[in-house]
């Protein structure tokens, strides 16, 4: 964990796009590094955002509800990268569009919202860092809407299930059939029934709560 003797080493060397002694300087001062347990939520559709999360160690998942409640994952947020949807809604002063949550226990250096605008007005690195925080992201999510739009079920499962196993940095992950179903809005039957298919071509390997990838290139 980041002292705050060793801070601002941690975010020039997690976000080499700060490369601004002032910038790293002001972010210190103004915000926090904070260790989040798995499962935390951090923001919530409608929710108001308070921080935006710069993500030091650890992931987070994002998704969005529609109208009727139904969940979707759209992206995760890995080391040295933030939330592209929660620097809109700040630069908007809107609440949030997502749902946020950490995948794992994760250590976040938190900006307050209300001073991104400053952040922008004051240090150029700050900016180049979110216009490219914005251009990966839309490239990601237009991966998500073409995967929606024109892949089948099994080549979205694959996606997913390789995307988390990326984001989590293991092959083995902890995770119910119902969650992916739910991520993917799709029944937990289907889901089940690729899984097996899966299995049996030796993809991988599936018990109660646990599935270990070997290869789903």
């Amino acid at each position: 964990m980041p002292t705050p003797e060793t801070l601002p080493q941690t975010l020039r060397q997690s976000f080499p796009a700060f490369d601004q002694t002032d910038l790293i300087t002001w972010l210190v001062a103004e915000g926090m590094e904070k260790t989040f347990d798995a499962g935390a939520e951090l923001m919530r559709v409608g929710g108001t955002v308070r921080f935006i999360p710069l993500v030091l160690s650890g992931s987070i998942k994002v998704s969005r509800e529609d109208a009727e409640g139904r969940e979707i994952f759209l992206y995760y947020i890995r080391p040295g990268e933030t939330c592209a949807m929660t620097l809109s809604a700040c630069y908007k002063g809107e609440s949030s569009r997502i749902n946020a949550i950490t995948q794992e226990t994760s250590q976040l250096f938190l900006l307050p919202a209300h001073l991104i605008h400053e952040a922008t007005r004051k240090f150029p690195a700050w900016q180049r860092f979110a216009f490219e925080s914005f251009g990966f992201r839309y490239d990601e999510l237009l991966h998500t809407l073409e995967s929606v739009v024109f892949q089948q079920l099994d080549q979205r499962l694959k996606h997913y299930l390789l995307e988390k196993a990326a984001a989590l940095q293991t092959n083995r992950l902890q995770i119910s059939q119902q969650q992916i179903a739910d991520d993917l809005n799709a029944s937990r039957e289907i889901i089940s029934r690729l899984i097996k298919q899966f299995e049996n071509k030796g993809f991988l390997r599936h018990a109660r709560g646990v599935i270990e990838i070997f290869s789903l290139v």
